[in-house]
């Protein structure tokens, strides 16, 4: 066990080096992850009941890098966990991200890049933290035998008008008519419990088994109505009183009638606490 936990500490110290030599800041340091601990382990729970859980993300969001990469390197999700669907690869390539992250081969961040430079949102996929994401998946792979590597599903196709059906077919086909446990991370929206998210248009096929959490649009409103500290916290909204509060003020509205419940968004909400949400930074 020593010597396991020995080998992923060594594989991501050498994945940092080739996430960013030159930016050191577009990974999570010890603090984060410290902060960010009980939220990771809160997550990591959803998979005993769930298949799914699909981790909402303010596109370009530091704090939500974060998350997800200390997510990725907690020794108990590669146990749990065997395939992660991304919404920032076209599926176009990938035999491509195949190679990278299952095999481990060493590709450039030119080389690299083809896997999102033809999809939706590319400007906002060249911002260093979503090739460190798929970097950090490579690092913590090394340390695992090839048939219990996780695969990262490319959740995107640059050929595809209907995004959103793209995304409940590969979601579909890929993960859940197949039994499997994944991460899907999307733009939040596409998380939402209701109609346009996947969670809310796979419910009557896949029942119980889909999980989505994501963070305050407004994270002041957030902390007034809940009461919250400075402080991060998973916020439970399923099974709880707080299912049937409007979600309006701490979530953007889709129009000004929308006047949805919490239950209708998310199973869980992320509070980063006093932690400041930040853009990642320039495309280099």
């Amino acid at each position: 066990m020593r010597r396991g936990i020995y080998a992923l500490a060594l594989a991501l110290c050498v994945g940092r080096s080739a996430i960013a030599q030159s930016d050191q800041s577009v990974v999570p340091d010890k603090a984060t992850k410290a902060r960010l601990e009980n939220i990771v382990k809160g997550i990591l729970h959803a998979w005993d009941t769930y298949d799914v859980v699909c981790l909402g993300e303010g596109h370009g969001d530091k704090n939500d890098s974060d998350l997800r990469i200390s997510l990725v390197e907690h020794p108990d999700f590669s146990r749990k966990v065997k395939s992660i669907i991304v919404e920032s690869a076209d599926s176009l390539q990938q035999a491509l991200l195949d190679r990278f992250i299952l095999d481990g081969e060493n590709l450039s961040r030119e080389q690299l890049r083809a896997v999102w430079k033809e999809t939706s949102g590319k400007e906002v996929w060249e911002l260093p933290i979503y090739e460190a994401f798929l970097r950090t998946v490579r690092s913590v792979n090394s340390t695992l035998p090839r048939n219990e590597r996780i695969r990262v599903i490319a959740g995107d196709n640059s050929n595809q008008r209907n995004r959103g059906k793209f995304i409940r077919d590969a979601v579909s086909h890929e993960i859940l008519s197949k039994g499997m446990k994944a991460l899907a991370i999307y733009g939040s929206g596409h998380c939402e419990r209701r109609g346009m998210g996947f969670p809310g248009e796979l419910s009557e096929e896949y029942p119980g088994r889909i999980w989505s959490a994501a963070t305050f649009h407004n994270p002041d409103e957030g902390r007034r109505i809940f009461g919250l500290g400075d402080e991060p916290e998973l916020i439970q909204i399923t099974g709880t009183n707080k299912e049937k509060l409007p979600a309006a003020g701490m979530f953007v509205p889709r129009n000004a009638s929308d006047h949805t419940s919490l239950a209708n968004l998310f199973d869980a909400i992320v509070y980063y606490g006093d932690m400041t949400q930040t853009k990642a930074g320039r495309v280099p």
